[in-house]
């Protein structure tokens, strides 16, 4: 099994990055995606992985990306 180690973070900004998310993602999907042989099969195995999956949507959600999170310096 394949999985994405995350570390800690201490800023906002990068808990919330498109990495730390994606990790998530990957980490939670089972081994059978996981484990495709070819991109095509992972692929496939992902589409009929996630057709089974409720979509949920945030649509109060900040598509700006800024918000009200702090910026760490």
């Amino acid at each position: 099994m394949y999985k994405l180690q995350k570390f800690m973070c201490h800023c906002n900004i990068r808990k919330y990055s498109f990495c730390v998310q994606v990790v998530n993602i990957w980490n939670s999907s089972p081994n059978e995606v996981v484990e495709a042989d070819t991109v095509n099969a992972f692929k496939y195995r992902l589409d009929k992985h996630w057709s089974n999956q409720e979509v949920l949507s945030d649509v109060n959600a900040d598509l700006t990306g800024t918000g009200s999170v702090p910026i760490c310096m």
